[in-house]
Order: C-alpha cells, then sequence, then structure tokens
C-alpha cells in the first residue's frame, strides 16, 4: 500500500499539478515619477495601459489596486503587450476614419459597417458607447472579419436576454449564465454595459459565480479562428473525468496507456507522424454539471466539461482523450470508445468543412475528441491488453481522416463500395488492404478466389494505418498512391478466410474525381 501511496505522490508531482507562478495574477503596478500603470502577468511581464480609457475599460475609477514599485523594480520586469480595450465596453473609432468598431477578446476589431446594425446590436442609445482611440496605439489591435449581417452579433460581452433578468457573457458564440446579477459585478461589469437582444445561442449550464478569469483577464489572446491540417507533428491532452472517488490504480493505469501512445502511434503512422501527450493529464471531478444519468445507469457527458477544461488550460491540442471511472453512453451497443468530430478543414477526404469546437471550448485547433470511457473495461497487465486499447486509440484518431470516401465508377456514378454500407465510416470487410477501420487485405489466389491477410495476423490491434489512410491524411501523395482493389464476393458465397469472388479495381484518380484532391483550405 505503501507503494501505491508513493507512484500516486510522484504521479501528482509530474503529471497534474501547475506549478504556481512567481509572481501573483492581476497586480496592478505603477512608479512615482510616471502616471502609466502596469498589468504584471504572472510570468512576471509588465503590459502598459495605454491610456487612462483603456484602465478604466478594465477597472473603472478604481486605483485601490494598483501598487508603488521603485524604477529599478519596473526596469527589471520584461515589457510586454500594451493592453487594449476591454471588449463589450465600448465601440471604437479613430480620429482619422469614420469606420466604427465593436471590439472583441484579445484587442480584435470589427468594423461595423451598417449604422442600422449598431442600433439593432447597441440600442438607439449606442453612440454613448463610442470611444475615440488615438491613432498611435491603433497598432495594439488586430482587424478582424467586417460584421454586416445582423446575426453576426459581436463576441465577449455581457449579455441580457431580452424580457429577462438573465445575465450571460457571450463569447465564441455561446452564452455563459451568471449566476445573479452580484457574480456579473463580481467580474468587474456594470450591469449597464449588457447588450439587450432577444437572439437565441446555445447556452451552457453551469452558472458563472464569482471572478472568473476567463471573463475578466486583460492579457487574453484573440479567439481567432486556428483550424488547421497538421497532421505531422500532432499533440493530444488526456482528462480523466470522475465521479467523485478515484484510485491511485485507475490514475496509474491511465498514466501506463498515455505513455505508450507516442510510440504506437509512430508505428501505425509508418514513422510518417507523431502524437506528442506530454501536457499533464488533468484530472476533473464532476461538480454536478460535466455528466447526466440515464435509466440504464450510464452518463452522458456534458459540453461543460471541455468548456471547463479550456477555461484552465490552451487551446493547443488537435485531439483530447477522456476517460472516466463511470459508464458513459455509447452511440451503440458493441462500441468501446467513440470519436466526437470538431473541426476539418481538409477537403478530398469525403468531409465536410466545419468548426464545431466552438462549442466545446477550443477555437477550432481542437480536431476531435476521443471518449474511452470507463478507465475500469480495460486491462493492461499483459501486452495483449496493452495492444488493444491502443489499438481503441490509434482506430479512433483515424477517424478524423477516414473511411468517408466513395469514389466514380465507370458509369459515373458515386460508389461507395470500399466503405461499410452500415454506417460509411469504416472500411469494407472486402477491401483489399488492411486498416484499423476495416478492411481484410485480400490476396488474389489466381483462381477467382482470394485469402484474407488479416486472418494471419497475430494480434489485430496492431494493424497500422493503410496507405490510402496515409494518402486522405495528406502524408503520402497522390502520386505515389499504388490502385486498390476490393472483392466483390460471389453469389451465396459465405464470408471465411477464404472466398470466391471478383477483384475490383479503384484507382485514386477515380477517388479524386469523386472528392476532389486532398488539400488544406487554411
Amino acid at each position: 500500500m505503501l507503494k501505491k501511496v508513493i507512484v500516486l505522490s510522484l504521479i501528482l508531482t509530474i503529471n497534474f499539478l501547475i506549478i504556481p507562478p512567481i509572481f501573483a495574477a492581476d497586480q496592478l503596478i505603477k512608479t512615482d515619477n510616471s502616471s502609466t500603470v502596469y498589468y504584471l502577468d504572472s510570468f512576471g511581464v509588465r503590459h502598459a495601459f495605454p491610456n487612462l480609457v483603456t484602465y478604466q475599460s478594465w477597472y473603472g475609477a478604481d486605483f485601490s489596486l494598483v501598487k508603488k514599485v521603485s524604477p529599478d523594480y519596473l526596469a527589471a520586469l520584461s515589457l510586454g503587450k500594451n493592453i487594449t480595450l476591454r471588449p463589450g465596453k465600448y465601440l471604437v473609432k479613430v480620429p482619422s476614419a469614420d469606420a466604427i468598431y465593436a471590439v472583441e477578446q484579445g484587442g480584435v476589431l470589427r468594423q461595423i459597417t451598417d449604422p442600422d446594425l449598431l442600433v439593432n446590436f447597441y440600442g438607439d442609445n449606442w453612440q454613448s458607447r463610442l470611444v475615440s482611440l488615438p491613432e498611435v496605439f491603433f497598432g495594439d489591435y488586430i482587424i478582424g472579419p467586417t460584421i454586416d449581417k445582423d446575426y453576426q452579433f459581436p463576441d465577449d460581452l455581457l449579455f441580457l436576454q431580452k424580457g429577462t433578468n438573465q445575465y450571460f457573457y457571450k463569447q465564441r458564440d455561446i452564452l455563459r449564465p451568471f449566476a445573479s446579477a452580484a457574480d456579473v459585478k463580481a467580474n468587474r461589469f456594470a450591469l449597464s454595459d449588457a447588450v439587450v437582444s432577444s437572439r437565441s445561442y446555445y447556452s451552457l449550464v453551469k452558472p458563472i459565480v464569482g471572478f472568473d478569469n476567463a471573463v475578466f483577464n486583460p492579457i487574453a489572446t484573440p479567439n481567432i479562428d486556428n483550424r488547421d491540417c497538421e497532421n505531422k507533428n500532432l499533440k493530444a491532452g488526456v482528462i480523466f473525468l470522475t465521479n467523485q472517488n478515484y484510485s491511485v490504480d485507475q490514475i496509474d493505469k491511465i498514466q501506463q496507456i498515455k505513455k505508450n501512445i507516442p510510440g504506437r502511434f509512430n508505428f501505425v503512422t509508418n514513422n510518417f507522424s507523431t502524437m506528442n501527450v506530454d501536457y499533464p493529464t488533468r484530472i476533473m471531478t464532476d461538480d454536478g454539471y460535466y455528466i447526466k444519468p440515464k435509466d440504464d445507469g450510464t452518463y452522458e457527458i456534458q459540453a461543460e466539461l471541455l468548456n471547463s477544461f479550456y477555461n484552465q488550460n490552451p487551446d493547443v491540442f488537435d485531439f483530447l482523450i477522456v476517460f472516466t471511472n463511470f459508464k458513459i453512453v455509447h452511440n451503440k451497443s458493441n462500441e468501446i470508445a467513440y470519436f466526437s468530430p470538431a473541426s476539418n478543414v481538409l477537403q478530398g477526404i469525403g468531409r465536410d468543412i466545419f468548426n464545431l469546437a466552438k462549442t466545446y471550448g477550443s477555437n477550432g485547433k481542437l480536431k476531435g475528441v476521443i471518449m474511452m470511457g470507463d478507465i475500469g473495461k480495460y486491462s493492461i497487465d499483459s501486452q495483449a491488453g496493452m495492444d488493444q486499447v491502443l489499438g481503441n486509440i490509434m482506430h479512433e484518431f483515424l477517424h478524423q481522416w477516414a473511411a468517408y470516401i466513395p469514389f466514380t465508377n465507370s458509369a459515373g456514378e458515386k460508389d461507395f463500395s470500399l466503405l461499410r454500407d452500415d454506417d460509411y465510416s469504416h472500411w469494407n470487410i472486402y477491401d483489399g488492404f488492411i486498416s484499423p477501420l476495416g478492411g481484410s487485405g485480400w490476396v488474389d489466389n489466381g483462381n477467382s478466389t482470394f485469402s484474407s491477410k488479416l486472418a494471419s495476423l497475430s494480434d489485430a490491434s496492431l494493424r497500422q494505418y493503410s496507405l490510402l489512410d496515409l494518402y486522405l491524411m495528406g502524408l503520402v501523395p497522390y502520386r505515389l498512391m499504388p490502385s486498390i482493389f476490393y472483392v466483390i464476393p460471389q453469389a451465396g458465397s459465405s464470408l471465411n478466410n477464404t472466398i470466391a469472388g471478383t477483384a475490383q479495381t479503384v484507382d485514386v484518380s477515380q477517388i479524386i474525381k469523386a472528392n476532389g484532391p486532398v488539400r488544406c483550405i487554411k
């Protein structure tokens, strides 16, 4: 038992704790010989409030938090970017131009082109919000997309649902409710800052209680669409969602699995790609908002979980892997784990271009979430058990890119014969290649029969990504893609290790004709 306690202590020290910053966050400093106030961040970098109105947009007329420091102390601190106006507080223009901008997180300026939209968003008294930004500070800001439609409501502001007393913080087109008006004020918003609208948005349930760093953060980075087509240097975060109690053994099992992911991913991609899982595992205990009980004794994981994760962790992950210590809802009764897509900007793979990552709290970097479920159902005491759980994870990773593609057949029609016809998201068992997503690797015996290479594998969980999978990931150019085939079984023949049938060849040009070339649009 003592050994387990020591192991847990080491795990928590190395993998779960965030080292406290040297400097206290939200510290305001200045010297006696200057009126400039600086925001000192947790890394000891000072950020200047360039003028009074910028300071007041964050702290109003309250200077009680400002601490006096010596000029030598100030000079020893690194100088970072200037603080920009608080989002949701003012509208902005510069003296030499007529353009009017809304301010979003991180100093993003979005021009509102139509005066009617200003009235629609901010009411008839919108001009009371307008401040002039000295042009010398204009370079501190980023010009974002223009707002020219009535549904393009600015983000990062206090939002009041018309006809109610419910206040929200609007971010990434999602509403986070405040528990009360007092909690609005705890984040240094005045109730009069609220924009009033009857427009509906997706709303989280977990309320903002007290001060929230995601609502009040003078050095927050811009919420800019950061979708990408990264395929060679991928990064995954691991979450352990617990239902109150958890054990040393559960944590140790997750850490052992996590330790083996990079090597296995490198193997299945044939050294074309890497998966970094170095970021500390995050233990998140249900607070009444992360899970929802179902009648069958399972639990449904709510969007609140990942939004809370991103409130405390950086948006740098291509994938998130979620383990639990309870049974979760599955889409299918035979599912071990499942993949929830978040974003895609890769054309030519049979998937739409989309960004659902905002619902999870990411600006788009997140490509998908792998829900592994109850850690208790995985056995890693043997190499075969470890291989099986790693095989499940490799399977779910691959769902980001495969298997969704039709091809154009000789009749000029889109043909889905390469795919399993029950869901069109796995390869057909009659395909002539082997992949974690299906296929049997049929070998032509030369006598109208075919034998399965899959049957000869010592462990099916060790399947590598096929060449077609690597092509769809953007790792293999189409010029290097050979033709592939699938078997049309002979009528009445049963599925065995050897089957009778006819091979149907598919060239990569037929795949490109149906889907377009694999191409990143960002």
